[in-house]
């Protein structure tokens, strides 16, 4: 036989073997997570919990690669662009797979370019309030915001933003007009509303708890469906009139489109083993994160309705970034 006929006689053969038996030494060296926000901050250490416990689980290192940049689009950029061979895994939330390719003129990626892997649980907002700020309750902020449209001032992280969605969300439940003050990161943010110079910003449950038991400032009520277990003496939204008010910041794992689904498989069933351990529940749940993990098949269907939730309320507030 000669060698081009042998060669394509390899391939043909490696072809037609069953996809069990191309994943069979998957993974046979390091896995890397990108983490599309800085290192140091909560979703860095909840990435690095996971990243550590899976390492465990599949015999092989899974590295936390930190990509920050530009609302999470530098590092789902990187993990788009990848091989799709399960050696390159997001750390995804709503701004990196929902938010962003609405929100971004030009951005490079698309929700099609990503394979969901499995989905871990949502970390409910608190809605929080500078302690200058005379309303203490959201009837009290609603009352405010339409006496005087466009003066109550609420914070975010950035234009397109989870905060930013949650913000133009409160807009439409309460019929209030806010003036949205967009900045480059959590922390300073949080500067301004500590001195006053902006009203109202929603923070994850567990820092908000943290500093209004600091006196930093009030928490005006919870963005989860119902109480949270964690803080049952804050009450919700929607305890407050505004109905089916339910937003957090969901975490979740993609790979790039087209890894082979048994890879895909593979990867999944570790990860919600790793969300079954006792001591990581301890520690996501410390953290505010209600746990709900899911499979695949789930998480791809929540994807769906994420997508449908929010594209109308960002078409109808003209949130976008044309650079």
């Amino acid at each position: 036989m000669s060698l081009p006929k042998l060669a394509f006689g390899v391939l043909l053969a490696t072809f037609l073997l069953p996809a069990s038996s191309q994943t069979a030494n998957f993974p046979d060296r390091p896995i890397k997570l990108i983490v599309p926000w800085a290192a140091g901050g909560n979703t860095d250490a909840i990435a690095r919990l996971i990243a550590s416990r899976l390492s465990t689980r599949v015999h092989q290192q899974v590295v936390v690669d930190n990509r920050p940049g530009a609302n999470g689009i530098i590092g789902s950029t990187v993990v788009a662009r990848s091989q799709p061979d399960g050696y390159t895994m997001l750390l995804a939330l709503p701004e990196t797979n929902v938010l962003n390719p609405m929100v971004y003129k030009n951005i490079t990626y698309a929700a099609k370019d990503f394979e969901p892997v499995a989905y871990m649980g949502e970390m409910p907002f608190a809605l929080v309030s500078n302690m200058t700020t005379k309303a203490s309750t959201v009837t009290d902020l609603v009352r405010a915001a339409k006496e005087k449209p466009g003066t109550v001032s609420a914070a975010s992280w950035g234009v397109g933003s989870t905060a930013h969605a949650a913000i133009a969300l409160m807009e439409q439940a309460a019929g209030v007009e806010l003036l949205h003050v967009p900045f480059t990161g959590t922390a300073p943010a949080m500067t301004q509303l500590y001195s006053g110079q902006v009203d109202l910003m929603f923070l994850s449950a567990q820092m908000a708890n943290d500093n209004a038991k600091g006196g930093k400032v009030k928490v005006l009520g919870m963005t989860s469906a119902k109480r949270m277990d964690a803080y049952p003496e804050y009450a919700t939204l929607a305890e407050q009139g505004m109905r089916d008010f339910d937003v957090g910041l969901w975490y979740g794992f993609m790979l790039p489109a087209k890894t082979p689904a048994p890879v895909r498989d593979y990867l999944s069933k570790e990860i919600l083993a790793v969300l079954q351990d006792p001591a990581v529940l301890q520690d996501l749940r410390q953290r505010g994160m209600v746990v709900q993990p899911q499979g695949a098949e789930q998480f791809a269907r929540f994807l769906v309705e994420e997508d449908a939730r929010w594209s109308k309320l960002i078409k109808a507030k003209n949130i976008r970034i044309d650079n």
